[in-house]
């Protein structure tokens, strides 16, 4: 669901941690630099990072089966549920940091059958193929 969010972690993670674990090794065990340089987030990076990236993909996993659709740990059945991706304009200050010169965005759309009340709006913060994958995948 946020494939463009977790490459741009991935990208940013390597120096994120070697600049923390450095301060860590250099600042606090070494006594090279100042301790205003050391704080939590320049110390535990190389711990936070990797967290932040496995998070993100739990949170925003997305399976699709004969059955239903799987977001996280929810399952939503075809049998109780429609499914549908909605487009959308955003204007430039909304627009994520990852795909600033897009004007249109996807959104997940989970409707009940039975209440016709929408369950689930998910950002399709994706690639274009992904996104035909996705609409091949689901019932219509």
């Amino acid at each position: 669901m946020a494939k463009k969010v977790l490459l741009f972690y991935a990208v940013l993670a390597p120096f994120i941690m070697t600049g923390s674990f450095y301060n860590l090794i250099d600042g606090v065990i070494l006594h090279k630099n100042p301790t205003y340089r050391v704080g939590f987030f320049s110390l535990f990076g190389f711990v936070i990072m990797p967290l932040l990236l496995i998070v993100t993909y739990i949170k925003n996993k997305c399976e699709i089966s004969r059955d239903g659709v799987k977001i996280g740990k929810i399952d939503y059945p075809f049998s109780d549920y429609d499914f549908g991706i909605r487009e959308k304009e955003l204007a430039f200050k909304d627009r994520p940091l990852t795909s600033l010169l897009k004007k249109e965005y996807h959104e997940l759309v989970i409707q009940a059958k039975n209440t016709h009340e929408i369950v689930v709006e998910k950002d399709l913060d994706i690639f274009q193929k992904d996104i035909g994958n996705i609409r091949n995948a689901l019932p219509r």
